[in-house]
């Protein structure tokens, strides 16, 4: 039996936007129990509301020397919050810089940390790039409490700088996989290859919702598939 760690924030952890409700709230069937019922494996879910790369790397760290048990695989899907912004610091100074959350060198380096720990362990890493978010939608969703729409306009110049900035972050954990040869599960092409991105976010233009969770499964599922293959074939 194989067993994962995962790391990730809201979308791992399974958060959607119920409209009925008025509120977030976990989604029974999201993306990681949907695949791990196809498959004989273990997983602990250590994704969290809100997570961004240098609080997760200080829980991966505790959590390697407390824990006993060594799992096969670390997932890692970060960069969601990292990217992000203090929108409500933009609206009220939109005449001066505002960094994100986890600025891009310091995100890098922070993911490459995150490589290098569980290689040295024995857990081989693998990482996931960003899907695309819609950022019209988002800008209303962290608006609609009356923070200034056109203050945070005039400090983006332009609103899909949320989304080329979004992709910036996702770009860089590609460039990564590459450059230290770690396994990526590419979810971004997925979303964009269904032609119907609007579809599968929420209200709040960043959450997978249910139809973006069987896009994000799929993607899992076939990715185990492939690598199950591949071990098969390499044990022939």
């Amino acid at each position: 039996m194989t067993n994962i760690s995962i790391w990730g924030d809201s979308v791992l952890r399974g958060v959607v936007y119920d409209d009925n409700a008025g509120k977030y709230v976990f989604l029974q069937n999201s993306c990681i129990p949907e695949t791990a019922k196809n498959f004989n494996i273990t997983y602990v879910n250590n994704s969290k509301y809100g997570m961004t790369a240098p609080k997760a790397l200080e829980r991966m760290k505790k959590n390697l020397e407390e824990s006993d048990i060594k799992p096969d695989f670390a997932l890692i899907e970060l960069g969601g919050n990292d990217c992000d912004f203090n929108w409500k610091e933009v609206a009220s100074n939109p005449d001066i810089n505002h960094d994100p959350n986890t600025p891009i060198k310091v995100f890098d380096k922070t993911i490459r940390q995150m490589v290098t720990m569980f290689r040295e362990k024995g857990i081989e890493p693998v990482l996931t790039n960003l899907h695309p978010i819609d950022p019209v939608r988002y800008l209303d969703w962290i608006t609609k409490d009356g923070t200034s729409k056109e203050a945070i306009l005039k400090w983006l110049k332009d609103v899909f700088k949320i989304y080329r900035f979004q992709e910036l972050y996702s770009l860089t954990i590609e460039h990564i996989s590459k450059q230290l040869n770690v396994r990526l599960i590419d979810i971004r092409k997925a979303f964009l290859d269904a032609k119907n991105l609007m579809e599968l976010l929420c209200r709040d233009g960043i959450h997978p919702n249910e139809k973006g969770h069987e896009i994000i499964a799929g993607c899992l599922i076939e990715y185990i598939s492939d690598y199950k293959r591949e071990v098969l074939q390499g044990a022939v």
